[in-house]
C-alpha cells in the first residue's frame, strides 16, 4: 500500500481514478493547485504525486520543476493525467521533472500497472536507500571499530613499551638499570673476546650521599641524583654505557679501550666533574665521587666479574679517604674476605664483651699536670687478639653498628670516670670521640643525658670530641646539637682542627670550649714551617675565639719544646704516655706521672 497525493481541481476524470486506486488498497489524499507546493509535499509525505492537467495549463509545469528541483524531493516520482489534446503541455511537464504520464481514457489496469511501477520503483529506491544508509551506518560502525581497536593496540603496545623500557631503564634518571647494564656487558665482552679487544666497568657511587637525603629531603637527594647523572653521560662517548644500580650506585663500560690507561682519563674526568658544585633549586651542593676500576681480560672475563671486582677497587677507595679511583688487583680478594669476616665477628662483640677502653692523657707541659683523658675503643678479638681501631672503625661506620658501639664507649668511660672521682683521684673531663653517625642521630642528645643521670658523672666532666668535617659537613645541625650540649653543661671540642674546610667566620659561631690540633701539623714541627705556621695561627684563631688548644700526637721532646715556643702548653702523645687500660692509667696517676725528661717549666 502506497500514499498518493493527486492534485487537481476536482475533475470528474479523476474522481474514477481516485476511485480506482483506492479500491486496490492505496491511500489518496488530494490537493487543490493553491494548496499543492513542495512544503506540502513535504508534509504529507506521499510515495506518488499524481498531477492532474483536466483544468490547468501552466501551474502544472511551475509545480512539476518545483517538486522535481528540491534536493530532498528527488525520490518523488510525479505523473501527469491529461487528455487528448494536452500532449504538449504533458511534454513540458515531463522536461520540467515529471517521470511519467496518462492520457484520458485509460484502462483501469493500465493505469494501476503504471502507477505500481512508479511506487515500486520508489520504494525500490527508498529500501536502496536505507540499505545504503545502513551499510553506511555499519561501514561507519566497523570504522569506529577498527579506529578503537588500532588506539586500543596502541595503548597496549605503549604499555608494552613502557613495561619494556622501565625493565630496563632506571625510572629516576633515565639510565640503563642493572639487568640492561649486563646485557650490554655481555654482547660487548663478545666483541672483545672475537676481536681482542679491551674495556673496562667502572663502578662509582657519592660520598656520604646519605648524609643529603638525611639532612635535606629526599626530594633534594633525587635533583642531584639526575644531576650527577647528566655529568656522567657528558664524560663518555656514546658507544659506552652509563647505569644506576640504584641509590647513589653507578656502573660505566667503556668499550674498546686502547690502553689501561684510557679508563683513568675517564675517572678522572668523572672526579673532576662531578666534583663542581650543583646547582639544586636555591641551594649550591658539592658531592664527591669515589670510583673502583676492573678491566678486561686482566680482572675478569663475564660481567659479574667485572663489577664485583671495580666494587672491591671501590671499597679500598672509600677506606683510604674517598675522592678518588682504584684499579682491582687480586690481593684485594684476601682483604674482602677478611673485611667480610671482621664485619660478622664485628656484629657480635659487643653481646661477647670483647670491646675495651684504654686512656691518654693529655698534660698541661708547663705544670706537669693532668689535665683531662681520652678514652679510646680497642677490641680484642679472641683469636685476631688485638685489632687496631684504624680496621675496625670504618667497617663499624659502613655496617651501621657505630651508634650502639659508641653509646657503649660512652657509657663505660663516663663509669671509669665516676669510679675515678669516688676514689679521690682529682676532677678531671674524660673526652670521647662523637662519630659522625651517632652525631647526626636526633636521640644522641636524650642518650647522653640518660647516661650522665645513670653514671652520676657532672656533665661538665664530659668532654665530646666532635671533628671539624662532621660540624661542616651541616652547619645547621651541628650548631644546634652543640649548643643542646654547652645548654646541659657538655664540653665540646672540636677534633682534627685544621683538616677541614671550615672557615673562621662559621668556627666562631660554635661555642665550643677546645681546639684539637691535629697531629699531622705537629709531626716534625721544628723542621717544618708549614707546620709552624698552621699551628701559630690556629692558636691565634683560639685566642680570640677564647677557647682552649690542645696539641695531639706529641711524640718528641723536640716537637713538645716547639709547640711550648708558641704557646701551647696543653698536650697528648705518646711522649706523655700511650693509651692503656684503665688500671694501668689508675696507677700512672697516682705515681705522679713521672716523666723521663725535662718539662719546658718557664
Amino acid at each position: 500500500m502506497a500514499r498518493i497525493l493527486i492534485i487537481d481541481e476536482n475533475a470528474p476524470q479523476v474522481q474514477e481514478l481516485r476511485e480506482v486506486l483506492c479500491s486496490t488498497g492505496h491511500e489518496c489524499i488530494s490537493a487543490t493547485y493553491g494548496e499543492a507546493s513542495a512544503d506540502y509535499v513535504r508534509q504529507t509525505t506521499p510515495d506518488l504525486v499524481i498531477l492532474s492537467l483536466f483544468l490547468t495549463d501552466t501551474d502544472a509545469v511551475e509545480l512539476s520543476a518545483e517538486l522535481s528541483g528540491a534536493e530532498d524531493l528527488r525520490d518523488l516520482s510525479v505523473l501527469v493525467l491529461s487528455r487528448a489534446g494536452q500532449e504538449s503541455l504533458a511534454i513540458e511537464c515531463l522536461d520540467a521533472g515529471a517521470v511519467d504520464s496518462l492520457i484520458y481514457p485509460v484502462h483501469d489496469r493500465l493505469a494501476c500497472a503504471r502507477i505500481d511501477g512508479l511506487i515500486r520503483a520508489k520504494l525500490d529506491r527508498d529500501q536502496h536507500a536505507e540499505m545504503t544508509e545502513a551499510l553506511e551506518q555499519r561501514k561507519r560502525a566497523l570504522e569506529s571499530t577498527v579506529k578503537a581497536l588500532r588506539r586500543s593496540d596502541q595503548v597496549v603496545e605503549n604499555a608494552r613499551r613502557q613495561q619494556r623500557y622501565l625493565a630496563t631503564h632506571d625510572a629516576l634518571t633515565g639510565m640503563a638499570n642493572r639487568s640492561l647494564f649486563q646485557d650490554f656487558a655481555r654482547k660487548t665482552l663478545d666483541l672483545a673476546q672475537r676481536y681482542q679487544q679491551t674495556l673496562a666497568v667502572l663502578t662509582t657511587n657519592l660520598d656520604h650521599f646519605k648524609r643529603i637525603n638525611e639532612n635535606l629531603g629526599n626530594d633534594v637527594g633525587d635533583d642531584l641524583l639526575r644531576s650527577v647523572a647528566q655529568r656522567l653521560r657528558s664524560c663518555v662517548r656514546g658507544s659506552d654505557m652509563v647505569a644506576r644500580f640504584g641509590s647513589d650506585e653507578f656502573a660505566i663500560i667503556l668499550v674498546n679501550l686502547s690502553e689501561r690507561d684510557d679508563a683513568v682519563m675517564v675517572a678522572q674526568k668523572i672526579l673532576e666533574s662531578v666534583s663542581e658544585p650543583h646547582q639544586v633549586g636555591n641551594q649550591e651542593l658539592r658531592v664527591t665521587p669515589s670510583i673502583g676500576i676492573a678491566v678486561y681480560p686482566d680482572d675478569g672475563e663475564t660481567p659479574d666479574e667485572l663489577i664485583r671486582h671495580a666494587d672491591m677497587a671501590l671499597h679500598l677507595v672509600k677506606e683510604q679517604g674517598r675522592a678518588h679511583y682504584q684499579f682491582y688487583s687480586r690481593s684485594m680478594q684476601g682483604s674482602s674476605l677478611e673485611r667480610m669476616q671482621l664485619e660478622y665477628a664485628l656484629r657480635g662483640a659487643l653481646n661477647r664483651e670483647e670491646f675495651t677502653l684504654y686512656y691518654q692523657p693529655q698534660i698541661d707541659a708547663q705544670k706537669g699536670e693532668l689535665i683531662g683523658a681520652e678514652a679510646l675503643l680497642r677490641w680484642v678479638h679472641p683469636e685476631l687478639g688485638m685489632i687496631p681501631p684504624g680496621r675496625f672503625i670504618p667497617i663499624a661506620e659502613s655496617a651501621g653498628l657505630i651508634r650502639p658501639i659508641g653509646e657503649w664507649v660512652m657509657r663505660e668511660a663516663c663509669k671509669q670516670k665516676r669510679q675515678w672521682e669516688t676514689s679521690g683521684l682529682g676532677e678531671f673531663p674524660i673526652s670521647v670521640n662523637v662519630s659522625f653517625r651517632q652525631f647526626q642521630a636526633e636521640s644522641l642528645a636524650a642518650r647522653v643525658a640518660d647516661i650522665l643521670k645513670e653514671t652520676g658523672l657532672d656533665p661538665s666532666h664530659l668532654d665530646l670530641e666532635i671533628t671539624e668535617n662532621t660540624i661542616m659537613d651541616n652547619v645547621e645541625i651541628a650548631l644546634r646539637n652543640i649548643n643542646v650540649f654547652r645548654e646541659m653543661g657538655v664540653q665540646i671540642s672540636i677534633d682534627d682542627f685544621g683538616t677541614g674546610y671550615s672557615s673562621l667566620s662559621v668556627l666562631g659561631k660554635f661555642p665550643a670550649n677546645t681546639l684539637k690540633i691535629d697531629r699531622t701539623f705537629v709531626q716534625d714541627i721544628p723542621d717544618s714551617p708549614k707546620n709552624a705556621a698552621i699551628t701559630r695561627a690556629v692558636m691565634a684563631v683560639a685566642k680570640e675565639l677564647g677557647l682552649k688548644v690542645i696539641a695531639e700526637g706529641v711524640e718528641t721532646e723536640e716537637e713538645m719544646a716547639f709547640l711550648y715556643a708558641l704557646g701551647c702548653t696543653n698536650m697528648q702523645g705518646y711522649l706523655f704516655g700511650r693509651p692503656v687500660p684503665a688500671s694501668e692509667f689508675t696507677d700512672a696517676w697516682a705515681a705522679g706521672f713521672d716523666f723521663p725528661f725535662e718539662l719546658p717549666r718557664s
